[in-house]
């Protein structure tokens, strides 16, 4: 309490008697120490001050639990024992009772305040304050505080103050009980004069998981259809077998291959509750898997954990829990192709996929993709009300379930602009449920391998319930944000902006990644749209996370480099490439490659005149580098007009070489604009360079430029 000749307003919570504040110093540091932590469940201190008079206290008139203290206070608070991570919700109880001990029932119970290093902490939806409410079966309040995104970890003081307004009641005993005549017993003095508050605090123990060690220049490249049955073409031309995407993975520098082995797909035939997975793919899984490891490559496997197929109808799909969609209009619902996040169905079934592929020995990491919900999804509506601190009507507790869910999808599909507040708690719910279901499936399944999630990169996940924090905290080891499926540079640019405004370096492992996709590159031909691919590649190792750098990189479905896909103008080979050109930045940047490569070609030329580029080679290892490899990789339009291919036979620790390649644009091309790519690929033996460089990674290095060509070289 603070005395104030005033209203006084809620103090920080470094305004504490100086013993008060010793014993939580000292409390605090036993917890450091000792890392006991059964304190945090108290409510820590509970003070009285009253204008006029200080230094009196309430004398208890009963022993109260042993949990508070020994005396009755009229407010307490209580926080569970433990730490809590960035995706829980915090449970805080009040308990309001008289002089005697009896419960006290109001409409207007003290609201709840949380503080961090001094200061008032806004949670999600810009709460900055409480409203606890009674609980009749346990006689006390309670209110739920969502840890805000990112909250920095620490110990967070939550806060409340109750006015009395009849101090007579409670007996009062000085600050000091010595006397004048020892052996006399201390007289009570009367209760204090003017206005009397009550403050009460506990701690919250808010804790960060950082993200576990993974070797970084890490590049993925993902297939995501069936394997392949029939012939494939590889990269180089010619015809394979299902093998072929292993070509196309290594072709582009990939060291690891990611596989979708597990989906509810009832296209091929009905699943059912014992086969929830359509079967062809888990089955190729042993026979690919090790043919990875063969040919040099590591291998993971995902699941599309609430996603089914076919979109259009459920109709042959094991008997789960389908989200919920409404109409606005008619109030007709209907079950949308994603499961319900509250199936606890589908939970066992992803646990059972995850320990099946940690029983399987080449399988190298395992990871879930779709792992949130999709639009709708209001059947955790009730849920949402009850745990979150959400404004809700008046006539919300009168509401049946048709109009409480028409007024959520108005509230998160209509006014999701105009009321930001209320659609931030939506989202924060809906990412915490998704962390605690992937915690869940960690601790059921016990995987010990790298758990990876493909997450959604609009907001930076959160549009979609999904949060890089929360994820981390919840044991993923690798998240892939996809920068995929954006609408326009414009777009792009939003979104690196977003996570650039809300990532922080040591929160998680990202590997950002695009897909071959002329439609979702705007088709542009200025540039070109594997160009555009490259860019956004490496702008989100730029630009995603500031003062860092994400993990690696991915490209995903490399099946439509091979087999299908919307590749505009350009051949496979050339989206292959500008993937493998951006990887090769990715591990320059981390310096896990013994050599620094750099491409110099002019931007602009004229059909059929020679030029030259030039290619700069250092040995930044302490080891001689021999029998490189560098050769001009055959593009479209693209020729050499000299040697496409030179050797060098050694390269000196520290050593810098210039190599010139001649080449000529040899013809127009109105599809592509007359825009054309210069590539060149580097390749040298595998062995050990010293313990900075990581000899796992292919031994390649791929560079590329794109030039503008025209009859007149303007």
């Amino acid at each position: 309490m603070i005395p104030k000749m005033s209203e006084p307003p809620p103090g920080p919570p470094d305004r504490l008697t100086p013993r008060l504040r010793r014993q939580l110093r000292q409390k605090t540091q036993q917890l450091r120490c000792c890392g006991c932590l059964a304190l945090l469940g108290l409510a820590l201190a509970v003070t009285l001050i009253s204008v006029g008079r200080t230094g009196h206290w309430l004398s208890g008139r009963h022993h109260a639990s042993a949990e508070t203290s020994q005396y009755i206070f009229p407010l307490q608070l209580q926080v569970p024992a433990g730490q809590y991570t960035r995706y829980q919700l915090v449970p805080i109880t009040m308990r309001l009772q008289d002089p005697s001990g009896r419960p006290v029932v109001t409409n207007q119970p003290p609201q709840v305040t949380v503080w961090f290093e001094g200061q008032p902490v806004a949670t999600v939806g810009n709460l900055q304050k409480l409203t606890p409410v009674y609980q009749p079966d346990q006689g006390l309040y309670t209110c739920n505080w969502p840890v805000p995104w990112m909250a920095p970890p620490g110990q967070y003081l939550v806060q409340a103050r109750l006015r009395l307004t009849r101090p007579e009641q409670w007996r009062w005993a000085p600050a000091t009980t010595s006397s004048a005549h020892p052996g006399d017993k201390p007289t009570a003095p009367p209760p204090p004069e003017g206005e009397v508050f009550c403050n009460a605090q506990a701690v919250i123990q808010v804790a960060a998981t950082p993200p576990p060690a993974y070797p970084p220049g890490t590049c993925f490249a993902t297939w995501e259809p069936d394997l392949p049955t029939g012939s494939v073409p590889l990269p180089r031309g010619g015809q394979g077998d299902w093998r072929a995407l292993l070509e196309w993975a290594k072709f582009m520098g990939a060291d690891t291959l990611l596989y979708r082995a597990a989906i509810t797909s009832a296209d091929y035939g009905p699943l059912t509750r014992e086969q929830p997975f359509y079967q062809h793919e888990l089955a190729a899984v042993p026979g690919l898997a090790a043919e990875a490891h063969h040919q040099g490559l590591k291998f993971g496997v995902w699941a599309a954990a609430y996603e089914t197929l076919p979109t259009s109808s459920n109709a042959g799909k094991p008997p789960y829990q389908y989200a919920q969609d409404i109409s606005r209009t008619t109030g007709q619902v209907r079950s949308l192709d994603f499961i319900s996040l509250l199936d606890q169905r589908r939970r066992q079934d992803l646990a059972g996929f995850l320990r099946e592929m940690q029983a399987q020995p080449d399988v190298d990491l395992v990871g879930l993709d779709y792992m949130r919900s999709d639009n709708g999804g209001f059947e955790i509506t009730n849920n949402f009300a009850a745990e979150m601190p959400v404004k809700l009507p008046p006539q919300w507790a009168k509401m049946d379930q048709r109009r409480r869910w028409q007024y959520m999808a108005q509230k998160t599909e209509s006014e999701w602009q105009t009321d930001r507040d209320f659609y931030d708690q939506w989202n924060w719910y809906r990412a915490h449920l998704g962390a605690e279901i992937v915690n869940g499936l960690l601790r059921d399944s016990q995987l010990q391998k790298p758990l990876f999630i493909f997450v959604l990169s609009w907001q930076h996940g959160v549009q979609h319930g999904q949060d890089p924090a929360m994820f981390t905290d919840a044991g993923a080891s690798v998240l892939l944000p996809m920068l995929y499926q954006v609408a326009s540079q414009g777009h792009f640019e939003s979104v690196m902006k977003s996570w650039a405004g809300y990532m922080k370096p040591g929160v998680a492992n990202l590997a950002p990644g695009d897909q071959v996709d002329d439609r979702w590159h705007q088709r542009s031909r200025r540039p070109a749209t594997p160009e555009l691919l490259y860019q956004r590649m490496t702008a989100a190792q730029q630009r995603l996370i500031p003062q860092s750098v994400p993990l690696g990189s991915f490209i995903h479905d490399i099946s439509r480099l091979a087999t299908r896909g919307d590749r505009g103008p350009y051949p496979g080979t050339e989206w292959a490439l500008a993937a493998a050109a951006a990887f090769s930045q990715v591990r320059q940047a981390w310096s896990v490659y013994p050599l620094v490569c750099r491409l110099q070609a002019p931007t602009k030329a004229r059909f059929g005149v020679p030029f030259t580029a030039r290619v700069t080679i250092e040995n930044r290892s302490n080891v001689a580098i021999k029998d490189l490899s560098l050769r001009l990789e055959d593009t479209a339009g693209v020729k050499a007009s000299g040697q496409a291919r030179k050797r060098l036979p050694l390269l000196g620790p520290g050593e810098k070489i210039e190599v010139p390649l001649d080449m000529v644009i040899d013809r127009p091309d109105g599809a592509r604009a007359n825009r054309f790519m210069c590539c060149v690929r580097l390749e040298w033996p595998r062995r050990d360079y010293g313990e900075k460089y990581r000899a796992d990674l292919p031994p390649m290095f791929v560079l590329m430029q794109y030039l503008q060509a025209s009859a007149s070289g303007g």
